[in-house]
């Protein structure tokens, strides 16, 4: 994505476009569509950035390094620190240093790597969660086997779901949160700021419907991908990212035609 301060839209067209659909209190799904089209070369282009490319590279290698011997050695050599499964938390934070140092040798912190960044450590700390016990502090042998288990594909397309929703969804919160807040008050699409933060839940919650699409396909490329072809680089990758954006960006189009 582009250097703009966060927050603040675009002035095309298409961006216009958007602030009158609020202005006229349009349907989360129109705003949601709209917003995704104004977006497209954006979400389009972010697959080609490299610090994007490392956490969509994490998303994917991870579980896989997971069953793997020598994992923890493996998260140390990513830059995880030198305990990183002593705890979720400790896994978590060494992933967010290891993404920063990646960043770090780029020279700068991409947008788009630093929202993937945020979509990748909050996917992985809900399923992780999900999997493990609640009662008792995990041990690093059950964090390591929680998160293997990501490796096959139902379970990979669940996790890679999660990821593009609540990427797709900060993509789009990234340029509409502060543009929002202009339309508080009386006499305006939002009354109150509960409201505001009403309509952010369900373009959330749109876009982690329109996701749907994505956990259709993900399964069965790791599957092709990983299993039978044993073909995995950061090309095919990319290739995967730059599908699951283009469905993202299709079905948020056709929903938008069906309500």
């Amino acid at each position: 994505m582009g250097h703009i301060r966060l927050g603040t839209l675009p002035q095309s067209k298409k961006w216009r476009d958007v602030v009158g659909l609020i202005d006229s209190g349009a349907s989360v799904d129109a705003i949601a569509e709209a917003a995704a089209r104004a977006s497209e070369r954006d979400l389009s282009t972010a697959s080609k950035d490299s610090r994007f490319q490392f956490v969509a590279s994490l998303l994917v290698r991870l579980p896989l390094l997971a069953r793997a011997p020598g994992f923890e050695d493996a998260l140390v050599d990513l830059g995880c620190g030198d305990a990183p499964l002593a705890s979720v938390a400790s896994f978590l934070a060494g992933l967010d240093g290891a993404i920063e140092r990646q960043s770090f040798k780029e020279g700068h912190a991409s947008d788009a790597g630093l929202l993937a960044k945020s979509a990748l450590l909050e996917s992985l700390s809900v399923h992780l969660r999900d999997q493990l016990p609640s009662l008792f502090e995990p041990t690093s042998h059950e964090i390591r086997m929680a998160l293997g288990q990501f490796a096959s594909g139902e379970k990979f397309a669940h996790l890679a779901r999660d990821f593009f929703a609540r990427l797709t969804y900060r993509s789009l919160d990234y340029y509409l949160s502060r543009e929002l807040a202009n339309h508080i008050g009386q006499d305006r699409q939002f009354a109150t700021d509960a409201q505001r933060i009403a309509f952010q839940q369900a373009l959330a919650q749109h876009t982690f419907e329109a996701s749907r699409i994505v956990q259709e396909f993900a399964g069965g490329w790791l599957g092709k991908t990983v299993w039978q072809r044993q073909a995995l680089d950061q090309d095919a990758i990319n290739r995967f990212t730059d599908y699951a954006f283009k469905k993202m960006r299709s079905e948020l189009g056709r929903r938008r035609e069906t309500v």
